[in-house]
């Protein structure tokens, strides 16, 4: 409470008890004596809360409401007037010209106010309402003066302190140390940001020379697979003499694991690009159920070795807007993991359908399933579920490298399984390529531009 407040208080005190002595009956001087102090106990325990210039505001508002209410009680013409003198001191002493302007406009409308009330008689008793005005008239004009007189003192202060040099200065202490608290806490944001820059920057090269030394050593790898898998295939194929069927047997397991490393190397180079964004995808009308068709071919040797049986069901033609590529690294790299995790005498059923705005491409087991923990983690590069452990096969990429797929498409990547129960991995293919809002890779669609030679896993 300030010493201005205080002051009314011990004024409004003084004015009731001389109103109570004089006659006035006691429930009026309690209301009376309510209504007094309520502007300076209003603006005490506002302070704080609010701007003090806002709480200035308010005060002054509601001592011309006081104002207003005692003059129209008592008479436009009772000392009680003298009380919208106070609304403006208030604003006065605060120091905002502009304020105590429109205080006094106020002010002034609350006088009209009272002079158009008025007209109609005093509700009061004469009696009670000349000595409820005098009473609190005169501590009206008491206020007045101690807010001049304060008002006054406080600016010849800061006059004599604008006109001397400030020779020493004694700041707050706590306010020091918040200030140094403050500073120091930039200080450490500013290096924090700096520090994430520089580390953004080096790995954005470290993703730069992965990808570049992922593309090299791919295509490095690609020439001799290439020449392992075609003389393989030869020797499978006996074009240049019969074999023994021991030997027929090596060279089909030479054939089908330089394919799965071929299949691998591409899924490396294709997930660094990705990541980079340095994957074009050019969509193109295409039909899915070939592409299928070709994947199931190209796995069979596998299935018939596995003794799977590997089937392409569905309809006979579905098209779908994609890149042809994508696609094909999709149903390979979902074949092989169904492959893999199916037993001897098991089943794997591929199949493209039409799908509520784009089309579908199902790859169906009758595995082991996968369990709901292993679910969570499953599309995360270089991880495997507890079945792929077991099988101790597998990088870990395969499902990383179709969702990424997927991703650049607008479509996505849904698993149904259950343990005991199979798997279904479903890829979505929308109507129209989106890509914004990924963050991996880009479209480019219509254009006749393809994609570097090296992407292709037959080079």
């Amino acid at each position: 409470m300030t010493a201005i407040q205080a002051s009314w208080l011990i004024l409004a005190v003084l004015a009731a008890t001389s109103a109570f002595a004089l006659g006035v009956p006691l429930w009026f001087s309690v209301i009376a004596f309510a209504c007094a102090i309520l502007p300076p106990l209003a603006g005490m325990f506002m302070r704080g809360s609010m701007e003090p210039r806002r709480i200035v505001e308010i005060e002054s508002g509601l001592w011309i409401a006081l104002a207003t209410a005692a003059a129209a009680s008592t008479g436009a013409g009772t000392a009680a007037a003298a009380l919208f003198a106070v609304a403006i001191g208030v604003a006065w002493r605060f120091g905002d010209e502009r304020l105590t302007v429109e205080i006094g406009a106020f002010a002034f409308l609350g006088v009209v106010l009272t002079l158009v009330v008025s007209t109609g008689g005093v509700w009061l008793h004469p009696h009670d309402a000349t000595i409820v005005a005098t009473a609190y008239g005169m501590a009206g004009l008491v206020q007045v003066g101690i807010l001049a007189t304060t008002a006054g003192a406080g600016r010849r202060t800061l006059a004599v302190a604008a006109l001397k040099p400030i020779e020493s200065s004694n700041p707050d202490p706590e306010i020091t140390l918040k200030l140094k608290q403050a500073e120091s806490r930039l200080k450490q944001a500013t290096l924090a940001t700096e520090d994430a820059r520089i580390e953004a920057a080096a790995a954005r090269e470290r993703l730069e020379a992965r990808t570049t030394f992922f593309a090299q050593t791919s295509h490095e790898l690609r020439t001799p697979l290439n020449a392992i898998v075609g003389f393989a295939e030869m020797m499978r194929n006996e074009i240049y003499g019969p074999l023994p069927e021991r030997y027929q047997e090596y060279a089909g397991l030479i054939h089908e694991g330089g394919r799965n490393l071929t299949l691998v190397v591409d899924d490396v180079l294709d997930l660094a690009r990705i990541e980079s964004g340095k994957f074009d995808i050019v969509p193109e009308l295409l039909s899915l159920t070939d592409h299928a068709d070709d994947a199931v071919r190209f796995m069979s040797a596998e299935a018939d070795r596995r003794n799977i049986t590997l089937e392409s069901t569905g309809p006979d033609d579905v098209e779908a807007l994609a890149d042809a590529k994508a696609v094909r690294q999709i149903a390979l790299n979902l074949i092989s993991n169904a492959l893999k995790f199916t037993p001897s005498g098991g089943r794997v059923d591929v199949a493209a359908l039409e799908a509520p705005g784009g089309a579908v491409l199902t790859v169906s087991d009758t595995g082991e399933g996968i369990s709901p923990k292993d679910l969570e983690d499953l599309s995360k590069t270089f991880v495997q579920g507890e079945a792929g452990k077991r099988h101790k096969g597998g990088a870990g990429l395969g499902l990383s490298v179709v969702r990424a797929f997927a991703d650049l498409h607008g479509g996505r990547l849904d698993i149904e399984s259950r343990i005991g129960g199979g798997t279904t991995i479903s890829v979505f293919f929308p109507e129209r390529a989106e890509t914004e809002g990924t963050g991996t890779g880009r479209t480019r669609a219509d254009q006749g531009a393809g994609k570097p030679k090296d992407d292709d896993p037959g080079t």
